[in-house]
């Protein structure tokens, strides 16, 4: 009886060892079996929830169609939510391996008692396979048994912790909801750590019947700072990245609100001015992180182009160029003791360009620093002319102006007057570049940092900091803006403004050492804004942010020189000054260098009074000033100064022939007359100031003044 008795459990065990083994060769070979589309669907896409730099939730993603499905990992998601959809779900969950026999059987029994279904035998693990392949309407027992199949397959590749985290992330809600966080979210307004026991007992029954269990939607989904998180989109889907499920952004939520408010306010105060857009983007010097971007006032201002991006949007950057310049230029041998010719001119060969200040005015001799603090057109332009258009176009592609990398053959010497255009997300990047000590930023940072921005030196240090000594010159931007107040700031700081040549764009740029501003305004629509070069409005906007930022972060002095010492020179000439000069400044000369400067001889004393003396090329704009004071005396060479040597001129057969004519002035000689003689032939003789007036013939000619015993010839086109 013993015997047989150990034969029957021997033979049991036998059964039972064969059926493990199968069971464990089984799970081995599902486990070796790809899974098809498994990879996919766990790296499919979820709602990102973007929160700015304090932790504040911007917006949450939707996905295709509106569908809100947030993820959370397991470990995230309170126990007592994941006991609630296993007791409601599949009690046996960790004992079985996919499928659950006895509720197989249960379930059979009680349906055929009813002779309909009033039980199912899905286990979680059955229910994600169909979440991940959605049944067809007409199901079957095949139906059945292959998805009993695939849930033995997932049980295979997954643990259980994985299995109940796929699920719990991507059930469905109904009302466009999947997962957890996302029901408790749009149905609470909470997250699921803040869900009461009750909440959780509901929101675990919603899945079987959403219309019937679920909670009224009671939660407003939070859209602010639309156009950069596009933007952080669009960086994403364009570099082949998917998105995180969480993204901590650099953006300052706050004060993204406080610039869009000001941009709203000066949009209703100048709207009869046809300022309807305007656009603001400010960085971190140091972190190259983006603290603040407003794409546009309103997004959802339709009659205007509200979603438009304004920060992204090319235009004319007018003025606000002119410090790239300016910095080129004193790379080029220029320095800030420079005096620049603000009198009519033009330049050029093949293409004659006659530049004119804002307000058609012209200064004479301007110093360096008057010249770009006031934002002078024609010693911008006078600038460009000698450091040359390819050498500035190369700097401004290093500085990051990418836009302009197409627009080389069409820009020429109104490129120093910003003719280019450009995105205001260059024109900040590219002006943090004095406050940074000649460095920029690689790139812009839309994620929160702390670490330093990989930096490129595009400028000297020196440069970078003579530039941020002009530019925060409050005595000299008088002579183009007066006294303005708005740049009058209690903490060093630099600004430029700048206004389109049609006013379409009015701008304003801004930097201390620790963050920088841009602002631009205007329309989309390209029209005029009336009335107004208007670089004040974006200018007041810009100085109320830098006035929050330095309030909380502070600003520190800007750097030393250390090539350049400042002296007393002659505010007029920059030269040393003599016992006539009585208008002293102090201004940046080149160590060594003071000893060595010429004495002023732009100021003349005779008989107890001052006379002013300018040099030759300041003649004609000299004795147009109708003053007593200037000396109209010619010194050395006699020179044509206008036109240029070389000049291609345009003759219009639709225009009156005797409303053509070609100016013609010179300076220098020995002698107080000068004759003019064209191809050869006498034409007449002036007195100082040298000028002729005469009219255009087409054809190749030769213009030659003599004065005394010196003379000048050039060569002009007229075609």
């Amino acid at each position: 009886m013993m015997h047989r008795q150990f034969k029957v459990l021997r033979r049991l065990l036998k059964i039972a060892a064969a059926v493990v083994l199968s069971a464990v060769v089984f799970k081995t070979v599902l486990c070796l079996v790809p899974y098809k589309g498994l990879d996919e669907f766990r790296n499919r896409q979820y709602s990102t929830c973007f929160y700015d730099r304090n932790g504040n939730l911007l917006q949450i993603l939707a996905l295709e169609e509106g569908m809100h499905r947030e993820f959370v990992p397991l470990n995230k998601i309170p126990e007592a939510l994941v006991n609630e959809f296993i007791r409601q779900e599949d009690r046996f969950f960790y004992l079985h391996p996919g499928i659950d026999a006895f509720s197989i059987i249960r379930a059979a029994f009680q349906n055929q008692q009813s002779s309909k279904i009033v039980s199912g035998a899905s286990t979680i693990t059955m229910q994600l396979v169909r979440i991940m392949e959605p049944r067809s309407k007409k199901v079957t027992v095949g139906t059945k048994i292959k998805e009993a199949f695939k849930a033995l397959h997932l049980e295979a590749k997954l643990s259980k912790k994985e299995i109940l985290e796929l699920y719990l992330n991507n059930i469905s809600f109904g009302f466009q909801i999947e997962g957890v966080a996302s029901a408790s979210r749009s149905f609470y307004g909470k997250t699921v750590d803040e869900l009461s026991s009750s909440e959780v007992k509901t929101l675990a029954l919603v899945p079987r019947r959403p219309s019937y269990y679920a909670p009224p939607l009671g939660y407003t989904y939070p859209f602010e700072c639309p156009h950069f998180i596009n933007y952080v989109v669009s960086s994403y889907k364009e570099s082949g990245r998917v998105l995180p499920s969480e993204m901590y952004l650099s953006i300052d939520a706050s004060l993204n609100r406080k610039i869009e408010n000001l941009i709203i306010q000066n949009i209703n105060t100048y709207a009869e001015s046809r300022i309807h857009n305007g656009s603001a983007l400010v960085i971190n010097n140091r972190t190259g992180e983006i603290i603040a971007w407003v794409g546009n006032a309103d997004f959802f201002d339709e009659e205007h182009g509200g979603q438009i991006d304004g920060v992204l949007v090319k235009n004319q950057p007018g003025s606000s160029m002119k410090p790239f310049l300016y910095a080129l230029a004193l790379e080029k041998g220029f320095t800030p003791d420079s005096v620049l010719p603000d009198i009519q001119q033009d330049f050029g060969g093949s293409q004659v360009y006659v530049p004119l200040n804002f307000n058609n005015h012209f200064n004479g001799p301007v110093r360096f620093r008057v010249a770009l603090a006031s934002s002078l057109n024609v010693p911008a332009v006078y600038l460009l002319y000698h450091c040359g258009v390819d050498a500035y176009f190369s700097k401004l592609l290093e500085l990051g102006f990418d836009s302009l990398t197409d627009q080389r053959d069409s820009q020429g010497l109104s490129l120093a007057l910003g003719a280019g255009e450009v995105e205001l997300k260059e024109m900040v990047r590219a002006f943090s570049v004095f406050t940074n000590d000649g460095f920029v930023p690689e790139n812009l940072s839309v994620h929160k940092t702390q670490e330093p921005a990989s930096k490129r030196a595009v400028y000297k240090s020196e440069t970078a900091r003579l530039l941020c000594d002009i530019l925060s010159d409050k005595t000299a931007r008088e002579l183009g803006f007066g006294f303005a107040k708005v740049f009058d700031t209690p903490y060093p700081a630099i600004f430029k403004t700048g206004t389109s040549n049609q006013f379409q764009n009015i701008i304003a740029l801004g930097s201390t050492s620790e963050f920088t501003a841009g602002v631009w305004m205007g329309n989309f629509e390209g029209q005029t804004v009336v009335g107004k070069t208007g670089s004040s409005i974006p200018a007041q906007v810009v100085r109320s942010v830098l006035d929050d930022l330095t309030s909380e972060y502070g600003a520190a002095s800007f750097k030393k020189c250390e090539t350049y010492e400042k002296v007393q020179v002659c505010a007029l000439s920059a030269m040393k000054p003599g016992p006539a000069c009585h208008a002293l400044v102090s201004e940046y000369v080149l160590r060594g260098t003071v000893d060595s400067k010429p004495e002023c001889d732009f100021h003349i004393e005779k008989n107890g009074r001052v006379y002013l003396n300018y040099p030759n090329e300041y003649q004609h704009w000299a004795l147009s000033q109708n003053s007593a004071a200037i000396i109209p005396e010619s010194k050395g060479e006699v020179e044509i100064v206008y036109p240029k040597n070389n000049s291609v001129y345009i003759y219009d057969d639709s225009f009156p022939y005797d409303k053509q004519r070609l100016q013609i002035r010179a300076t220098g000689g020995d002698a107080s007359e000068a004759s003019l003689y064209i191809d050869g032939l006498f034409v007449s003789t002036r007195p100082i100031p040298f000028a002729w007036s005469t009219g255009l013939n087409k054809g190749s000619h030769i213009l030659k003044v003599e004065c005394g015993s010196s003379s000048d010839s050039i060569k002009i086109v007229v075609k």
